[in-house]
């Protein structure tokens, strides 16, 4: 159970309890969640401050062990001498105010505490990061039969929005990013007035989300005859891309796919214009642990799930991105 699991890391690290602030961490414990919320775990206790906005709400979600409050006051503190907190997510403000009202408990900052246990997906989270990803590859595949020369981005990405619903969508994972012509030389652009053309890069990069599940899908088009040099680069990235997945598997270091990806566009003189990491966790947030990157020097594991999207971003031509989402299995990896 994820609220065992939490409860025990509390008490292996000699915490006496844990404020959870992180929405997303909450609703992944309790399936609730609320601006304001706050949920505190000892190693036998589960309090949920619901705040009277959520509190009939969470008395309809929230189910045991969990103890639903409408206010955090001191004497649920009692007896606590040290308490950890999400040093990611808790503002300056509430930090403060924790400290005005536990002014003899020793708060310990925490990175990723929940959020490790959220990087390895369960069965019922994949199936759900399945759907998403499946609205994103349908909406996508009718958006591009409509596509034409004299259409804004910001059009485009209006067109977006309601593809991703009528294809079984709840909503956006993020904003829409459609760059075309040099802009797609902006890794994260956001869409403009500017007019699509003919043969020149139309970067798309959006997701839809399904039961707070996200998805991330990233493709480079062209209109009318594609050019031996976007050619050319769009068969190096998807090599890129297949030579990192086939290095996907448990207990090979996350570092290592991205090197496979960046050595050869390296070797094929486009190292430098790859300019950030191979890919992210996906899950309940569109960025999560773990991250592909030459920095993280931990191993992949069943059920992790992040993207592989390779770059190209030459500035005053254009970029091209291709991205796609894959879950780790026991012997290599799948697409989502």
């Amino acid at each position: 159970m994820r609220l065992n699991r939490v409860q025990e890391k509390v008490k292996k690290k000699k915490l006496d309890g844990f404020l959870i602030t992180n929405l997303k961490n909450i609703y992944y414990l309790s399936s609730c969640s609320g601006s304001g919320i706050k949920v505190l775990l000892t190693g036998k206790s589960a309090l949920f401050f619901s705040g009277l906005l959520y509190d009939e709400e969470a008395k309809e979600k929230v189910k045991e062990p969990f103890r639903i409050l409408s206010k955090i006051k001191p004497k649920f503190f009692k007896g606590l001498r040290n308490l950890g907190i999400e040093e990611n997510s808790i503002s300056l403000k509430d930090y403060r105010q924790l400290q005005k009202l536990l002014p003899k408990i020793k708060l310990v900052p925490c990175q990723d505490f929940v959020e490790e246990f959220r990087a390895i997906k369960e069965q019922e989270e994949i199936e759900l990061l399945k759907k998403a990803a499946m609205a994103t590859k349908k909406a996508f595949s009718s958006l591009a039969k409509e596509l034409k020369p004299g259409i804004s981005e910001l059009k485009i990405a209006g067109e977006i929005c309601s593809q991703l619903r009528k294809n079984g969508a709840e909503g956006e994972s993020f904003p829409p990013i459609v760059a075309s012509g040099a802009r797609s030389s902006f890794p994260h652009a956001n869409p403009s007035e500017k007019l699509i053309k003919e043969n020149e890069p139309i970067l798309l990069d959006f997701g839809g989300s399904f039961k707070g599940y996200q998805s991330d899908f990233t493709r480079t088009l062209f209109l009318g005859k594609i050019g031996e040099k976007e050619n050319r680069l769009n068969k190096l990235l998807k090599k890129a891309q297949d030579l990192a997945i086939v290095r996907i598997q448990p207990g090979v270091m996350a570092s290592e796919v991205d090197q496979a990806a960046r050595d050869f566009l390296k070797t094929a003189g486009y190292g430098k214009y790859f300019i950030h990491n191979l890919g992210h966790g996906i899950g309940l947030d569109i960025h999560e642990l773990p991250f592909i990157s030459l920095e993280t020097k931990k191993r992949l594991k069943p059920g992790m799930v992040f993207t592989v999207e390779p770059g190209i971003y030459i500035p005053g031509w254009g970029g091209i991105r291709r991205e796609d989402t894959v879950v780790v299995t026991e012997t290599g990896c799948e697409k989502l």
